[in-house]
């Protein structure tokens, strides 16, 4: 690509704000690959990259190293990819379906040789056949065995006791949460990182991907402090919270005071 393709990395690794379409791994380029020059040419660094989402840098060099089996579930690599994105300048969904076509390739690969490296065949009509017969005298000699009133062989089959199963015992329900606690329930729509502070001690500090839930608890006051603060819905106790908290800024939830304080 041309110099007026790159788009230079912010200082301190601050997000970039310009998204550029760029064109699809080239043939005989991996995902990894294509994902690693993009970013070179951007001159970002990965631990840029790390320090600025938080993302593990070993699961980054996977990503770049085509080493799909290291990495977590989807989900959460839809997360991490899409915070690739952001940071370096890339388009998120582009790269996120270069990587969904790159990994399903892979897999249909996988799927062609069998552990032995060859390519995986049907059994034949003979094959099929001959383990039949097989089966079948194997099932005859088991007959001839009981029937010939070896000694050794159980009188009767149904007499037999089955094994004892011992069932787990049921776990003990939940502790009910006192008239004063706090149940928050944050609903994901985006990626974020999130902090949590209950009670003043942080309980809670991560990286959250769309479609993921959180429940906290707290006796008094709970704070919560979101990178990305839209990304998330907040209920309190069941009902939707509403707040005026920006990016990064502390969104403090207090206790309702008991029945009948003044």
């Amino acid at each position: 690509m041309g110099s007026s393709d790159v788009v230079p990395a912010k200082p301190d690794g601050e997000m970039t704000e310009e998204r550029q379409a760029v064109p699809s791994p080239g043939e005989g380029e991996s995902f990894g690959a294509w994902l690693r020059s993009q970013r070179e040419v951007r001159q970002v660094e990965l631990k840029t990259i790390t320090q600025s989402s938080k993302i593990n840098i070993r699961y980054l060099e996977a990503l770049e190293h085509d080493r799909f089996d290291l990495l977590p579930a989807t989900i959460f690599v839809r997360g991490f990819l899409r915070e690739y994105a952001r940071i370096v300048g890339l388009d998120p969904d582009e790269v996120l379906n270069f990587y969904l076509a790159a990994s399903a390739r892979n897999d249909l690969e996988g799927g062609i040789e069998d552990l032995s490296g060859q390519p995986a065949t049907w059994p034949t009509g003979r094959t099929v056949a001959v383990g039949l017969v097989v089966v079948a005298i194997l099932l005859f000699l088991v007959w001839r065995f009981f029937a010939s009133g070896d000694p050794d062989a159980p009188e009767d089959m149904e007499t037999m006791a089955p094994p004892v199963v011992e069932e787990a015992p049921p776990p003990p329900p939940p502790e009910p949460l006192s008239e004063q606690a706090l149940r928050v329930t944050l609903d994901f729509r985006a990626t974020s990182w999130v902090d949590v502070f209950s009670d003043g001690e942080r309980t809670v500090s991560e990286l959250r991907v769309q479609g993921e839930s959180l429940t906290v608890t707290a006796d008094e006051e709970l704070r919560l402090r979101l990178r990305n603060v839209d990304a998330a819905t907040i209920e309190v106790n069941g009902e939707p919270f509403e707040h005026e908290a920006g990016d990064d800024e502390d969104i403090v939830i207090s206790a309702p005071a008991p029945a009948g304080a003044a």
